[in-house]
């Protein structure tokens, strides 16, 4: 497998999982006070909308990197 077909497979694989899971969740945790042995922190969850255009067009890329690679192997 050339490197050309790896990153086609990946791509493609992505591209799935974005249009599978539009939305990327993650908790920030931020430290607010400190002071000897009393802290207080505070954890904001943050969304981080991904439109399914990034599915498809790394779809698009992984298939078109799939067969450039197909195409030179002949």
């Amino acid at each position: 497998m050339k490197k050309e077909f790896l990153i086609g497979l990946v791509l493609l694989v992505a591209g799935f999982l974005l249009l599978a899971y539009q939305v990327y969740r993650f908790a920030v945790h931020e430290s607010i006070f400190s002071l000897a042995s009393i802290q207080a922190a505070q954890e904001a969850q943050l969304r981080l909308p991904l439109t399914p255009w990034f599915g498809a067009v790394a779809i698009f890329a992984g298939i078109v990197l799939i067969v450039r690679d197909r195409d030179r192997a002949s």
